[in-house]
């Protein structure tokens, strides 16, 4: 069971099972996660890729697929390819960090504001999903 202890719910949660594993005299192991984002956060992330993808293929744009045995397929854009192809690079360059679910909030921020700057330099406006739009 995961208990966020920042969230006073689910600190009494986690105080009374372990209360109850101590009282059955129980062995356990406690291990500390980080928490790399909330699923607010992740939506966010995820329209983000879309709207880059939207942008892209409305362009006329396409993602030119080299897989079959070297033969090129030309796809439209989707936030897979998006997160794959354009995303991931940028964080494993920076960051060394394969999954996106490891990254934290600052170094989100820091490529949001790499691939903003990029499109808007090309005339490619994007903005990354706020709770208020």
């Amino acid at each position: 069971m995961i208990y966020e202890l920042s969230k006073e719910y689910d600190a009494n949660r986690a105080k009374a099972r372990l209360n109850n594993l101590i009282a059955g005299g129980k062995v356990i192991e406690l291990t500390a996660r980080k928490v790399s984002r909330t699923t607010l956060q992740n939506s966010a992330l995820h329209q983000f890729f879309t709207f880059i993808s939207d942008e892209l293929n409305d362009m006329g744009l396409e993602f030119a697929y080299q897989g079959i045995k070297g033969m090129e397929m030309y796809l439209r854009y989707t936030p897979e390819i998006v997160k794959d192809f354009v995303w991931r690079p940028i964080q494993i360059a920076l960051f060394e960090i394969q999954s996106t679910k490891d990254l934290d909030t600052k170094q989100m921020n820091d490529i949001i504001d790499i691939l903003i700057k990029y499109f808007g330099e090309r005339g490619i406006e994007i903005a990354f999903p706020c709770i208020e739009d």
